[in-house]
């Protein structure tokens, strides 16, 4: 288990706004992260005039492997319908599993994805969070624009990995 540090620093953040905030940034990484398959002990999110924080504790290292089965056609289904469920499932025929159902025999299919490190899936996260922050003012500096935060630095640190980004 890991525990992981989020601090964003940015111009000031209006005191009317900063309870909001702390929600927000709370809910949207925490959210994102149980979605992912990475669950944590617990999540606590501080804010100052120029910066808001999210500690996470307990934070699994690794999200858990996934099976999913499902179901396609009936054996005796149309090209058509087989084509679009192999498309759909990333499979192909050989892959497929028959079975008896109540219908008729049908085709299965057996999904098995495999987890995905928490540093990788907290990446994704924190870009994701960051850029699509539901601020109500965001700031431009010439042609460049950022839809959540005005950042100078993001850093976060994920124990024992430690990374630093700059934006």
């Amino acid at each position: 288990m890991a525990d992981l540090l989020l601090e964003l620093f940015s111009e000031e953040i209006p005191a009317i706004m900063q309870n909001k905030a702390c929600e927000d940034l709370n809910n949207i990484v925490t959210n994102a992260l149980v979605e992912a398959g990475l669950t944590y002990k617990s999540s606590k999110s501080l804010s100052t005039p120029r910066r808001l924080c999210l500690m996470i504790e307990g934070l699994i290292n690794k999200s858990p492997d996934t099976r999913e089965e499902r179901k396609g056609p009936r054996v005796d289904a149309p090209e058509q319908a087989l084509n679009g469920f192999l498309r759909g499932v990333g499979l192909t025929i050989d892959q497929l599993e028959v079975r008896d159902d109540k219908k008729g025999k049908t085709y299965f299919a057996i999904i098995e994805k495999e987890g995905r490190f928490a540093p990788e899936i907290v990446s994704e996260v924190i870009n994701d969070a960051v850029n699509n922050f539901p601020w109500p003012k965001s700031m431009r500096w010439g042609s460049k624009s950022l839809n959540g935060l005005d950042l100078y630095t993001l850093f976060y640190a994920f124990f024992p990995l430690k990374m630093a980004l700059r934006l």
